[in-house]
């Protein structure tokens, strides 16, 4: 056997298998359900990038993968007989890669190494869709008050409220992963004092904000935002603040998406705009009103389409040009 027909056979261990209802996104990934925990949404995936070639399932989380130099693993013999191989092909191809190949060590079964968040419990709390449906309460009308002038939508997202000391007067913004809520952010509704911080935040080193939902995603393009309110209204990902991670970088790099950030229109927004121009992502600046600060306001005044239709034609891509676009905001 060749070399490059035994690589094309590990992929087809997978691919050749693959069930009839599955989909290709414009990132490469081929989704269908996950045949390890029966999932029905299609929230698995393959990738293959040259020889490599890497599966994860978003819902279970089973991954594994195979690259030229590495033994077939445990998991993605598992994989390919749960997709429909057989045993005896699967040991058969086993068996000839081995003539063929010198393996620098045991195994690669996991290719891509997704982040690990721990699930959080929210504080006892009321969706905010459920407000009417109580007793009258003003502290509860004004939160849900709140949410309509920000123009948040029940279908958005989840919102909730919370009557604990700490979270009084706040929205509470769940952060899922996988499914899982794995942090939270409390906005307060009045502007913010020394005794009452705007944010309230509950988050995990590396989070980045609505990333799970871009995945497998269609989509070509991923907006940053910072705040995610922000985020929400655009239906974007937000980095929870005015730097970016290692972590989170990694992240959003992996989605093999075109990266547009748009930042708040403030000194912390330029650093970010440096950090965001260094890594080769582009730097939307759309010609709003000088009273616009951030994506919520342009909202506010324009309306979704048209915020997020004039973030991606006012994308920058060339440093040279986001340096200059920065220096005039």
């Amino acid at each position: 056997m060749e070399h490059s027909d035994a690589i094309q056979q590990v992929h087809e261990l997978l691919t050749s298998h693959l069930p009839h209802k599955h989909k290709k996104t414009p990132a490469g990934w081929v989704t269908f359900s996950c045949p390890m925990c029966n999932d029905k949404r299609g929230r698995a995936g393959i990738i293959a990038t040259g020889p490599k070639i890497a599966y994860n399932c978003f819902n279970c989380g089973f991954s594994t993968g195979w690259s030229p130099s590495k033994k077939i693993g445990k998991k993605y013999k598992d994989l390919a007989v749960k997709l429909g191989a057989t045993n005896e092909s699967v040991k058969k191809l086993v068996l000839e890669l081995m003539k063929i190949e010198e393996f620098d060590n045991e195994v690669d079964d996991i290719v891509i190494n997704y982040e690990k968040f721990k699930p959080v419990e929210l504080p006892s709390v009321i969706n905010v869709r459920d407000i009417p449906k109580l007793p009258y309460n003003e502290a509860h009308e004004k939160i849900m008050l709140y949410a309509e002038e920000r123009k948040l939508l029940e279908t958005d997202y989840d919102l909730f409220i919370c009557d604990d000391f700490m979270l009084k007067n706040r929205l509470i913004i769940p952060f899922y992963y996988n499914q899982e809520i794995v942090g939270y952010v409390g906005r307060h509704i009045n502007p913010p004092t020394k005794e009452t911080p705007k944010y309230i935040n509950n988050s995990q080193a590396g989070y980045v904000f609505n990333i799970d939902k871009y995945i497998y995603s269609d989509r070509d393009i991923v907006v940053v935002t910072e705040g995610v309110i922000d985020a929400i209204l655009i239906d974007g990902v937000s980095v929870l603040g005015n730097t970016i991670n290692e972590r989170q970088i990694q992240q959003i790099n992996s989605l093999n998406k075109r990266v547009i950030l748009c930042p708040d229109r403030d000194a912390p927004g330029k650093d970010l705009i440096r950090q965001a121009a260094e890594l080769g992502w582009e730097v939307s600046f759309p010609p709003w009103h000088t009273d616009i600060k951030d994506v919520g306001d342009a909202v506010l005044k324009y309306g979704r389409l048209l915020t997020l239709s004039s973030i991606i034609k006012y994308a920058v891509a060339n440093k040279i040009k986001i340096e200059v676009q920065s220096k005039m905001l």
